[in-house]
């Protein structure tokens, strides 16, 4: 039982009145979306693809728009620095971020439908966000590898996040029950 109340207390952090255990949720949160972002294969224009979208959706889709949007601008920033791609970071954090508000605002209630319209939307801000600053900090023919590697970890993302969350979700129900 206790360990029910934890899940679901990880899973609804409350940001009006943040605890010290709220915060290590979130803490861990961040760190999973950075673990996950820091598994990457670098890319033209110093770019690289990453397993960061999987998090980002699966937190989101889970916890809400703010856990979402803090675990994406937080963690993936965080990783950009960490793997040498500094420039990179603030960008990323606005871009991360939003795209984990997106999903995490359009995604719940937790079905299907929502959830795939959620990565969409959030997916295209992601693409013409990271679209734009390649084009500004390269050049514009550096948009083009960006985007293709941004659709293949939307795509990833999805076809990873999905299936997880709602695995969870129902994993919480059946226990409730």
């Amino acid at each position: 039982m206790r360990e029910q109340q934890l899940l679901r207390r990880a899973l609804n952090i409350n940001f009006s009145n943040l605890k010290t255990l709220d915060l290590a949720f979130l803490a861990l949160f961040i760190v999973f979306t950075s673990v996950a972002t820091a598994i990457a294969v670098p890319g033209p224009y110093g770019s690289y693809f990453n397993l960061g979208e999987v998090a980002i959706y699966l937190v989101a889709l889970l916890c809400g728009p703010i856990t979402g949007a803090l675990a994406g601008a937080v963690g993936s920033s965080l990783t950009d620095v960490f793997l040498g791609y500094s420039i990179w970071a603030p960008f990323t954090f606005i871009i991360k971020g939003v795209e984990g508000y997106i999903v995490g605002r359009l995604g719940r209630p937790l079905s299907f439908k929502r959830s795939l319209l959620a990565i969409v939307v959030g997916g295209v801000w992601m693409i013409a966000g990271y679209g734009i600053t390649a084009g500004i900090l390269y050049s514009w023919p550096a948009v083009i590898p960006e985007i293709l590697i941004d659709i293949a970890q939307v795509s990833l993302g999805a076809f990873i996040a999905l299936p997880l969350a709602f695995k969870v979700n129902r994993a919480l129900q059946e226990k409730e029950n």
